[in-house]
């Protein structure tokens, strides 16, 4: 297994050392890890992501422990980019100007709130439910448009407070999907959800099955904070996989796809 989305203390809200989180994956057997901290341009989130000017040197500290464990274990490195229409070319200039292996793109913002934080309104049930939904949707529709990431992050993540989206909204997911179909892309299977009062994966089991059935390639994610959360649940997910139909995981490697065995 391969845990492709990890944290970095650079992002100012996780903890330990690069170095702490690759030996706990060696520990666990994974295969591989991928570094993919955030890159967030936006002012609310500015506090919890590292500077474009940290950028050159997160990637080059990535790229040592790569040389340095060689043979052990493959550690890529790689760019949550967190979507916003005002900063989208910023953000592409900022990707174009270092050496990575994967970009993923997230949403966490909604008319500058960052909706999935534990001190939004939203997470006090102060938001109705179709508004952000809807909305939501729309922002992942027009980051649909842009060609500058490989992977979707934590598809449905507003359901993190366990506020489910309604029939529409969960069919509004299921119309992506075959945006994302369309565009070629990965979508990320983040075992984080577990540990949120949601209790499922990002995307559901049952977005997950249909991924698999418009034949949409997935990685798996930790979304780690710390250390010790490196491949956090991954026999559960490694159970959602197989039920779901999927084989191989998908790697990168300087923006190229690997396949990877389950």
């Amino acid at each position: 297994m391969i845990d492709y989305h990890v944290h970095t203390s650079l992002c100012n809200h996780a903890t330990g050392t690069m170095e702490q989180y690759v030996r706990t994956a060696v520990a666990k057997g994974l295969s591989g890890i991928c570094f993919l901290d955030h890159l967030t341009l936006q002012e609310a989130g500015r506090a919890n992501a590292m500077s474009p000017q940290e950028v050159p040197m997160y990637v080059e500290a990535v790229r040592r422990l790569a040389r340095q464990y060689r043979g052990r274990i493959s550690i890529r490195v790689g760019l949550e980019v967190d979507f916003s229409p005002h900063h989208v070319d910023r953000c592409i200039e900022i990707i174009n100007t270092v050496d990575l292996d994967v970009v993923g793109s997230s949403v966490h913002f909604i008319d500058g709130e960052d909706v999935v934080s534990r001190r939004s309104a939203w997470s006090r049930g102060e938001l109705s439910p179709d508004a952000v939904y809807t909305k939501y949707l729309g922002v992942l529709d027009s980051m649909l448009d842009y060609d500058y990431f490989d992977v979707v992050c934590h598809l449905d993540l507003p359901k993190k407070f366990n506020r489910r989206p309604s029939p529409s909204a969960a069919q509004g997911f299921r119309e992506l999907l075959e945006k994302i179909r369309e565009k070629n892309l990965v979508v990320e299977l983040n075992t984080s959800g577990f540990h949120y009062p949601v209790r499922e994966t990002f995307p559901s089991p049952e977005l997950l099955g249909r991924c698999a059935r418009l034949r949409v390639p997935v990685v798996v994610g930790s979304d780690a904070h710390a250390p010790e959360s490196v491949g956090r649940d991954f026999d559960r997910a490694r159970d959602l996989l197989d039920a779901a139909g999927y084989r191989h995981l998908t790697g990168f490697s300087h923006r190229q796809r690997e396949a990877v065995l389950l």
